[in-house]
């Protein structure tokens, strides 16, 4: 067995009451309601005000013909059964496609959908004509071209058009 000098468990045992003051985190109030990510000036050339919410239009790129056209192989046109979901500060979103129930779900719910500020998902689109039109059915809402299977399948949902809330998810 080896021997370990004594002046090496004083060193150690005096290193723990070198520190200055020590800290527990979580000790003030302060460290429970500041945030996690806090940022002491905005960043370079940034000409926002750091204090206003942003929000990026996505629907407003030039040419969208690059991602079209989007298939979602996972879901179809159909009735859904409502049911409850537990998912906080989700914000509401709706898939649809360009086929006529969506249409017709779209033109139907439009004022809804805005008020409520929910964002839709175009995932069944064969091309900028088919995507104009579903934009055209709820004009003032953003709704984008994305493949939807991996939604589906997190939410097990297999038809659509569908809104998902925070607290729902219905038809």
């Amino acid at each position: 067995m080896k021997r370990t000098p004594i002046a090496c468990y004083f060193s150690m045992l005096l290193a723990a009451f070198t520190q200055s003051e020590l800290s527990v985190a979580g000790d003030r109030p302060s460290d429970f309601i500041r945030p996690q990510l806090q940022a002491d000036k905005p960043p370079i050339n940034n000409k926002t005000q750091p204090d206003r919410a942003i929000h990026a239009d996505l629907s407003t790129f030039a040419d969208e013909s690059w991602i079209l056209p989007v298939r979602s192989s996972h879901l179809s046109p159909g009735q859904i059964r409502s049911r409850p979901l537990n998912m906080p500060n989700l914000q509401p979103f709706f898939l649809v496609g360009e086929d006529s129930a969506s249409l017709v779900w779209l033109r139907q719910r439009a004022t809804e959908l805005q008020e409520m500020g929910a964002a839709g998902l175009a995932i069944e689109v064969t091309d900028t004509e088919a995507l104009a039109r579903i934009r055209a059915a709820a004009p003032g809402i953003t709704i984008l071209p994305v493949n939807g299977n991996d939604i589906a399948t997190r939410l097990r949902i297999e038809h659509y058009p569908v809104l998902i809330t925070a607290t729902s998810l219905e038809q």
